[in-house]
């Protein structure tokens, strides 16, 4: 978490306590002289009633945000730097429930309030589980005050930070879901997407599915939509997706995952209206699926040529529409053929693993034939400078060892 604003309070306790409630005070209208806050907070600091302090200073964290702006950050920090004093036992709870009133208050502070919360974040513990209920606090804030930008940097180090904070799996499943939710809303629809796989990795075959089966359903229907996903083994892969077998998501996933444009229509056919009752494009599936229909073609024609003829029929589409759908590919205008550079497979099973096998089999045997040739050249290139130097009169002495040559006179 970015660092804003380096916290000093200076003094004893007591004196932050009073600092602290002689601001509240004036900010609540009080008379100087006659201040029932200031009051209240001497007799639980005569009575050693530190908890009680502590509890009502958090509850007025409410009261801060009518302070100036300017002033607003310096008091707040002034309020943290106090709750630290307080038990371990009690400190969380009154953390807890100061960023409460911050997210939930409507005022248009939103700036302010983030810095804070980061200063917050920043005087606790590394290891602190409390880390965990700010940061949801600045998600919150920043989503709903259209100031995502500021927390977008962060993400990619919340991997890290959540074994960090030691929190439970169901805080962990609390922050991804949340964290997903939360960029959908603000249109980060692919880093939504990949948070919420986060959240479903979380289960294991031995849980209870259940009670999340929409927010399953949800990762399949965003997987098919988003035009980045291109590979749906690894999403099949989570146990979460496999409670769905029998499901049409589950279905649907399936072709996706490994079928073409002809078992896609068969699909769609035999399940007339569950396109649009999943929120699907039909046109957007199409186009889509003859990717993946074309990139298994692909895959089996590496470093091969493909005809115009059989791309136009695996993609239903006219012959002169198939150099468009080609990339990374030798397009042979005159012969209607393509050649293959590259392609990736979308799943890579026993079959594939065998294919690789014998590749490399093939490239081994490509090379110890290479060497062969090498040596046999090599030979064939000493023995011919033996004949041409006994020809000249001189002796030369092969080192059978190195190749190395010395040459001496016939005389």
């Amino acid at each position: 978490m970015t660092y804003v604003n380096t916290i000093f309070v200076d003094g004893p306790l007591e004196v932050q306590a009073l600092e602290y409630a002689t601001y509240v005070s004036k900010l609540k209208g009080e008379p100087e002289d006659n201040s029932a806050f200031i009051k209240e907070v001497n007799a639980l600091l005569e009575e050693k009633n530190l908890e009680q302090m502590y509890q009502k200073f958090s509850v007025a964290t409410s009261i801060l945000l009518d302070a100036p702006e300017k002033e607003f950050e310096a008091v707040y920090n002034l309020l943290i730097a106090i709750l630290k004093s307080a038990s371990p036992q009690t400190h969380p709870s009154l953390i807890k429930a100061s960023i409460k009133i911050l997210v939930e208050d409507e005022r248009d502070k939103t700036i302010q309030k983030l810095k804070v919360l980061q200063n917050l974040y920043n005087t606790l513990e590394i290891t602190s589980p409390l880390r965990y209920n700010v940061f949801i606090a600045i998600l919150n804030i920043a989503t709903k005050n259209d100031e995502i930008e500021t927390v977008l940097p962060q993400l990619s180090r919340l991997d890290d930070w959540v074994k960090e904070w030691s929190i439970t799996t169901d805080q962990v499943r609390e922050l991804y879901l949340t964290v997903s939710d939360k960029l959908k809303e603000t249109g980060e629809v692919k880093r939504s997407h990949d948070f919420l796989l986060k959240y479903l990795a979380t289960y294991t075959s031995s849980d209870d599915v259940s009670a999340i089966k929409p927010v399953v359903r949800r990762a399949v229907v965003e997987a098919i939509q988003l035009p980045e996903i291109l590979n749906f083994e690894s999403l099949l892969e989570l146990s979460a997706i496999q409670s769905l077998k029998g499901d049409e998501h589950f279905e649907l996933l399936k072709v996706f995952l490994s079928g073409n444009l002809k078992e896609y229509k068969t699909f769609v056919e035999t399940n007339p209206g569950v396109i649009e009752k999943l929120g699907l494009q039909n046109e957007d599936n199409i186009r889509k699926i003859r990717l993946l229909t074309l990139a298994s073609l692909a895959s089996e024609h590496v470093a091969h040529e493909i005809t115009y003829q059989t791309i136009a029929k695996a993609l239903e589409i006219e012959e002169e529409e198939v150099e468009m759908w080609t990339i990374d590919a030798k397009i042979n205008q005159v012969r209607k053929t393509i050649l293959v550079n590259r392609s990736t497979y979308r799943t890579f099973t026993k079959e594939q693993w065998q294919q690789l096998s014998s590749k490399l089999d093939g490239w081994r045997q490509s090379l110890t034939d290479i060497l062969q040739v090498i040596a046999n050249a090599k030979l064939i290139t000493q023995h011919s400078n033996v004949n041409a130097n006994v020809e000249s009169g001189s002796v030369v002495v092969v080192d059978g060892v190195n190749g190395q040559e010395e040459e001496g006179s016939g005389n």
